[in-house]
């Protein structure tokens, strides 16, 4: 008998030695800020993204952001994640936003990109934003305050007359607009110097493109549900999800986004059209020679940013909708696009 409470004892021992093991082994959940667009000019914008790493069934939050009102001005903030978002609350120098999954569903878990928060450099100088805190909130609406000390610090410069040029872009129909777009930081090139003007556009990566020069209003509370979401690159979440809840991207019939298909001449003109608000006429003219050729969901766009002057037709006045688009072409749209809603804005 007594050789049996032994055995009962060192069992119970073992357990618990076991779990609170397991309980060390458990990673905390921590929070940091970084950098995606590294904008320092007067004038210019940087995008801030808050990350968090060994993260447990992570299924809403809030997060409390401070910064410099001096020399910095919040834009705006979004989500990578599904759900709902709620607008953000900007005072004396903080900022809160909110984002929450809705029904059933689980939280994320590991290493998670809560959200993308874009500011506009006001005053050259010193600036720094800082990650006060994060309160989580579990599947089973469990909370908990997450603190941090994670913060940036950015020296903030005059605007300057910067010119960035391409090793493969000399007399190229499209240099100065390509150039042009890499000194605005719409466009990047390649780490060899080249921009590889023929090469074809993702449409993650057109959508990256035009949030970077169109600063996009969300139309409705942010509740996107792309099918293929996991298969969304990380880099381009928070661009994608910025477009979709401002509706200037849509889903496929599937619900898919198809962020690594290349994207076509249709496409790219309505998601500009959308962008910036052009007014649809069905009344206009398209005139272009193979105008039986444009899909009926693309008609009304292509139409609207023809008479905008922001898109041509290729050889032969024909705009070959299905075409997949180039480098340069996408460059030189959505600069058009972006000297348009500066306009249009300063009036």
């Amino acid at each position: 008998m007594k050789k049996k409470g032994l055995l009962f004892a060192l069992c119970l021992f073992l357990c618990i030695s076991f779990s609170s093991a397991q309980a060390m082994a458990a990673e905390s959940p921590s929070y940091s800020l970084s950098l995606t667009s590294n904008q320092t000019q007067v004038g210019s914008q940087v995008r801030v993204v808050v990350k968090g790493t060994h993260v447990t069934d992570l299924f809403g939050y809030e997060i409390r952001l401070s910064y410099d009102t001096t020399h910095l001005r919040f834009i705006k903030g979004t989500s990578p994640m599904n759900g709902f978002s709620v607008p953000a609350i900007v005072k004396e120098g903080q900022v809160v936003f909110a984002h929450t999954k809705v029904g059933k569903l689980p939280g994320d878990s590991g290493d998670v990109e809560l959200a993308s928060f874009t500011f506009e450099n006001l005053l050259e100088g010193p600036a720094e934003i800082k990650l006060v805190q994060v309160k989580e909130v579990t599947s089973a609406m469990q909370a908990a305050t997450v603190t941090s000390d994670s913060k940036l610090a950015m020296d903030i410069t005059p605007k300057l007359g910067m010119v960035i040029t391409f090793s493969d872009m000399a007399n190229h129909w499209a240099q100065k607009a390509v150039e042009r777009a890499a000194s605005l930081g719409i466009v990047n090139g390649y780490d060899d110097g080249t921009f590889q003007p023929d090469g074809k556009v993702t449409r993650a990566e057109f959508t990256a493109m035009l949030v970077r020069a169109i600063s996009l209003t969300s139309k409705d509370a942010q509740n996107m549900q792309f099918s293929d979401i996991d298969d969304i690159p990380q880099w381009a979440k928070a661009y994608i999800f910025e477009a979709a809840s401002a509706g200037v991207v849509t889903g496929y019939e599937d619900h898919s986004f198809g962020a690594d298909r290349l994207i076509s001449r249709a496409e790219m003109a309505v998601m500009v059209a959308r962008a910036i608000g052009l007014e649809i006429n069905s009344d206009e003219a398209v005139s272009f020679a193979d105008e039986d050729q444009i899909p009926a969901w693309a008609l009304q766009e292509i139409k609207a940013s023809r008479k905008a002057g922001l898109i041509q037709g290729r050889d032969n006045n024909f705009f070959v909708p299905d075409d997949q688009a180039t480098r340069a072409e996408a460059a030189v749209l959505i600069l058009a696009a972006y000297d348009n809603f500066q306009s249009a804005n300063e009036r």
